[in-house]
């Protein structure tokens, strides 16, 4: 076992199993399909926890799937063989599972002779080849100006990433560090990040093309929201249901109001959170998975990361969590971005702040639980009475919050 991260290695025989495949198979690794064209179709909690790669007992063949675990997808028999064989690796000594993030997109560490590396597989049909361009362009351009990232790995070929058979694998280096410690200093500190992130990709226009959307103003959420005492046959929901909702159509249409749709528009990251930062010596280290970036105003991102890096909560039972904001987080957070140069916010961005934080909580909490009931290990009902309590202070407090 790992004891800072409690994962546990993949057994010997494992681990020479992916190195054969990946080193010495007598017979040549498997090819991926043509990478498709640039100009091709395009489709619109923190815990680590260890298990084996590869199961001890043999699987029913090649590419025999594998049960989710905690619900986080896994790779398939035979699957990280062939993904690593388009990679110049080396010798792998260990996998590991590395289940944060995305429980759709399956990850593992592996240990090399050319260091730590982490391989990711997203799927290609829910963004499309234009998007992953779309991303892989903006980290080039960031790596380019030293902004402090995972270095995405080429495969054998020169490519960011290898598709084969409708899903897309990424090799990233491992950055070792420290998840976030909830101090000003790291929270002002991921302010400032932010800042620079968005100053250096100011009017670069990426290739390929970024998914639309955001939590912003979205169609779907109050839908979802509308309907989800139904479709989880749960009745007694539907009364914070529709109250959650209502606020957060209230709150698109206050930001409306306030001109959002006239602001300049830039590559925004679109997931700016705690989870996606990693610090060391309380800086922040590198920013990671950059899946969601796409264009929008920058009041976006800034809302979002606003919101979480002040969000607080005690325990596991929301029903104990404080209704109000960490507000001398939020203000280290709000004053760090805006000590950059060329990034102040201006008073219609900071008045909108509070409405979009409002509509970041709501959106982030539907649509997980109108999938399993839950959000994470916290049942859906109370969840969202939690985030009813929450949204409503930060609608009381619009104008204390938009002062900070």
């Amino acid at each position: 076992m790992d004891e800072r991260t409690g994962d546990r290695v993949v057994p010997t025989s494992a681990v020479a199993e992916v190195s054969s495949a990946v080193l010495g198979s007598p017979s040549p690794p498997a090819s991926p399909s043509p990478e498709p064209s640039p100009n091709g179709p395009s489709a619109n909690d923190e815990t680590v926890v260890g298990a084996p790669v590869f199961p001890v007992q043999p699987a029913a063949g090649p590419g025999a799937a594998r049960e989710p675990v905690e619900g986080h997808e896994r790779f398939a028999t035979g699957e990280l063989a062939m993904a690593c064989s388009n990679y110049e690796l080396g010798m792998i000594a260990s996998v590991r599972e590395f289940r944060r993030g995305s429980r759709r997109a399956p990850k593992v560490v592996l240990e090399t002779s050319r260091g730590r590396v982490l391989l990711k597989r997203r799927g290609l049909a829910r963004e499309g080849v234009q998007h992953v361009a779309f991303s892989h362009s903006v980290q080039d351009r960031l790596r380019e100006r030293s902004f402090p990232l995972a270095r995405l790995i080429r495969s054998r070929e020169g490519r960011g990433c290898v598709y084969v058979g409708g899903h897309v694998y990424e090799v990233f280096e491992f950055i070792n560090g420290t998840r976030y410690d909830r101090s000003e200093g790291e929270t002002g500190d991921a302010g400032r990040t932010l800042a620079y992130f968005h100053r250096l990709l100011a009017g670069f226009t990426p290739p390929g093309r970024a998914s639309d959307g955001s939590f912003h103003a979205s169609v779907l959420v109050p839908q979802t929201l509308h309907g989800l005492a139904s479709a989880l046959s749960r009745p007694e929901l539907g009364p914070v249901c529709e109250r959650v909702a209502s606020l957060y159509e209230r709150s698109s249409a206050r930001t409306r109001e306030l001109g959002i749709a006239s602001w300049p528009r830039q590559v925004i990251h679109c997931d700016y959170h705690p989870g996606n930062l990693v610090f060391a010596g309380g800086l922040v280290r590198a920013v990671v998975d950059f899946d969601a970036c796409r264009v929008g105003a920058r009041v976006l991102d800034v809302a979002n990361g606003a919101l979480q890096f002040s969000v607080t909560r005690r325990g596991l039972d929301p029903s104990e969590w404080p209704v109000e904001l960490d507000l001398d987080r939020l203000r280290a957070f709000l004053r760090a971005y805006d000590s950059v140069d060329g990034c102040i916010l201006s008073r219609a961005e900071l008045q909108a702040l509070p409405w979009l934080m409002v509509e970041a909580m709501i959106a982030e909490a539907a649509m997980p639980i109108a999938a399993t009931g839950r959000f994470g290990s916290i049942e859906g009902g109370a969840f969202l009475d939690m985030v009813e309590r929450k949204a409503s202070w930060l609608v009381r407090e619009h104008d204390l919050v938009s002062k900070l």
